[in-house]
């Protein structure tokens, strides 16, 4: 699958004035840390895409039931089999939250993505 590189949100563009495309394991770990990024209900096309944030973040936050939520994220990706790890990497000074997952994929890999920052609402 090929898909248009996007960093911190916009589009990358080379030298030459070209769209930068992604494919492999490299683009399927941009389009899950797009879900991640992304607030469930916040894309009115798709309604259901995304993550509920309400136990990530804040005062109420509930990391076990947050665990469940990023896992019932992360397989909307219908090429992840699995979630196999999810760690939380907490920054109070810049009020962040970020995730690192080690997940399975269906076709029998492994995939690694570090670092996917939530921002506190």
């Amino acid at each position: 699958m090929f898909s248009p590189k996007i960093v911190d949100g916009d589009l990358v563009i080379d030298e030459n004035g070209d769209i930068v495309m992604v494919e492999g394991d490299e683009e399927l770990a941009q389009s899950v840390r797009m879900i991640l990024e992304t607030r469930k209900g916040e894309f009115f096309l798709e309604p259901d895409h995304g993550l509920v944030f309400d136990n990530l973040l804040g005062k109420e936050a509930d990391l076990a039931k947050a665990h469940e939520d990023i896992v019932e994220a992360v397989l909307q990706e219908e090429r992840i089999a699995s979630v196999e790890d999810v760690i939380f990497t907490d920054n109070p000074q810049e009020r962040t939250r970020s995730v690192s997952l080690e997940m399975k994929k269906t076709d029998g890999g492994t995939l690694s993505l570090e670092g996917v920052n939530i921002e506190y609402a």
